[in-house]
Order: structure tokens, then sequence, then C-alpha cells
């Protein structure tokens, strides 16, 4: 048998490892090629299914919800169960439409498909849920503001009560001192008849001296030095009087405030509502009325040190605070109703 020669051996090496070379070239681009496919293919599935979430996003809603009105489309659909002030406030912070169409799209689904959602619902449920949180922040910086000022009050009275007992009672130790003193002097001289008319005399200056110090005392109850403090006036939005610093109410809180009750078939607003009960109990007259406008004033005056409020119109003011607070904070019970009804969904 014949040996090849040395040089035709290498040529055909050489010839077999570039074989296997572009063989393995041509596997390796083969996989390369169906990853590309595979990706394109996905990225077009994706695409298509944000244009179909996006078309059913912008297709019209044909139902409407009036604010304070019983007849809704999310009430027709009782999985919501949502009371009539809930309905309210959600229109007041404009989450009705988004409502109403994640009951649409509840109502429409399958029953058989599973706990699936759509990218549309949680799109929906994101937005109701942000402007649930919105709306309960503000609701909550108007009750913080109001315990404040109901704080302040209370240390006020406190302030005043302290300073104006610490005042009385050193001039009634002067009345003592004086009234009882010189009395007893005066009578005293008055046994001797050489001295009794000094007796008297003594005895008149000391009655006199004991006049003044009770007039003394009977103003230091309503001229007690008063720390200078700025109070908020929180019950400026009731009253018509104009915010100062610190007392903001956010916009969908005047909205609730501004806004009748449903379902009592009166249009008196809620604010109007509580301004009649405050009447009713004689803590203010008709804020229309001129004898009530410095009371309003007094109300809602952010000047601690004015000696015009007095104990009675500090009680008054805290206890109307209370009142407005209570009023503001059934909005949170209404947030926290839509909110369970979404978790229902």
């Amino acid at each position: 048998m014949r040996s090849r020669p040395f040089g035709e051996t290498g040529a055909q090496d050489r010839s077999d490892r570039e074989t296997k070379l572009v063989q393995e070239v041509n596997v390796a681009m083969r996989g390369k090629k169906c990853q590309i496919l595979c990706a394109l293919a996905i990225s077009a599935r994706l695409l298509l299914l944000a244009a179909r979430c996006a078309a059913q996003e912008s297709a019209p809603l044909t139902t409407a919800i009036n604010l304070g009105s019983a007849d809704l489309h999310i009430q027709a659909d009782r999985s919501l169960e949502l009371s009539p002030n809930a309905l309210q406030v959600a229109r007041i912070i404009r989450v009705d439409s988004d409502l109403t169409r994640l009951s649409e799209l509840t109502t429409a689904k399958n029953p058989g498909s599973g706990p699936v959602t759509s990218l549309e619902e949680l799109a929906l449920r994101q937005r109701i849920t942000d402007a649930i949180v919105v709306a309960s922040l503000d609701v909550d910086s108007v009750l913080d503001e109001m315990d404040y000022e109901r704080e302040q009050t209370v240390e006020l009275r406190s302030i005043i009560r302290a300073r104006r007992d610490r005042a009385i009672g050193t001039t009634n130790l002067a009345v003592l001192a004086a009234g009882t003193g010189l009395g007893a002097v005066g009578g005293i001289l008055s046994l001797s008849k050489t001295t009794s008319t000094m007796g008297n005399a003594i005895g008149f200056a000391s009655g006199g001296i004991s006049t003044l110090f009770s007039l003394r005392g009977y103003r230091q109850v309503h001229s007690v030095e008063r720390p200078a403090w700025v109070l908020p006036n929180m019950l400026a939005a009731f009253l018509s009087q104009p915010e100062e610093r610190h007392s903001h109410y956010p916009e969908d809180i005047l909205a609730y405030l501004n806004s009748a009750p449903p379902g009592k078939g009166s249009a008196v607003s809620r604010k109007e509502q509580v301004l009649a009960e405050w009447i009713a109990a004689g803590r203010m007259g008709p804020v229309d009325l001129p004898q009530s406008k410095q009371r309003v004033a007094l109300l809602t005056g952010t000047n601690a040190a004015d000696k015009r409020l007095d104990m009675k119109l500090l009680n008054e003011r805290g206890a109307m605070l209370a009142d407005a607070r209570d009023e503001v904070a059934q909005m949170k019970h209404a947030l926290a109703d839509i909110l369970r009804g979404l978790r229902r969904q």
C-alpha cells in the first residue's frame, strides 16, 4: 500500500478543519437568527396589546354621573355597593368615570377565565387609588390644622386663667392687708376719746383703699397680659371670611363642604347646615347682621393678644372648631367606602 506524501497529508488536514469551522459558523448563525426572530415576534405582540388597550381607553363613555344624583350607573352595578355619599365624593375627586369603566370591565369579564386582570383594569385601579390618597391627605391636613387651632385655644385659655388667678390673688392679699390691718388700727384708736377722730379717719381710709383694690381686681380679669401668638382661622371658610396663613382649604374639601348631602331632598350645603346649627345654638347671630360682624371677626381672628378674646368667646371657638372638624371628617369615611368598593371588584 502506497503512503501519501507528507505535503498531501497536511493539505487534507487543513481542508477538514476549514470545513468543520464553516459548519460551526453556519450553526451559530442559525441560532442567532432564531433568537432575533423570537424577539421580533414578542415585540410585535406587545405593540398589538398596547394598541388594543389604547383603543379601549379612548372609547367614549356613555354614562355620566351627576353630583348628588342617586340614579347612577355605578349604583346599578351592585358589586361596588357604594353609599350615596361615597358616590358624590367620587364625583368631587373626579374618579366617577374610572369607577364606571372599571365596573363595566368587571361585569363583562368571563367567569370561567379566572382571576385575570387586564392592563386597562390595572391603570384604572391605579388612578382611582392615587386620587383617593391625595384627597385623604388633603382631609388630614385640614383636620391637623383644626386640631392645632383647638390646642392653641385651650392653651391660651389656660394661660389667661393662670395669670388672672395670680393677679386676683395678689389683689385679694392687698385688700386683706389694707382692710383688715387699717380697720383694726382704726378700731383701736376709736376706743380713746382723744384719738377717736383719727381712728374714724383711718377706718374710712381702709374702706376706700379696699374699694380701690377691688376695682383693680375687676379690671385684671379683663386685662390679663396675653402671649403674642398667631392663631389659625379655620372657621373662616364657614363664616365667609378671608383665609389667613396656615388656614387653607384644598379645592376638593371646599367642593365637599359647598355641596348638599345626597338623599335628603334639600339644596342646603353642608357648610350652610353647620352655620345654621351654630345660629340655632346661640353661638352667633346671622352673619349679615351688623352686631354679628364683630363676633365673627373675633371668632376668626388670628391675634391671640386681642383683649376682646374673653374666656367665653374662646370656649365658643373651640366648640365650633369641633363641629367643623366632624363635618370635614365625614369625607374621610366616604373615601374609605370607595376604597372598600374597589377592593371588592
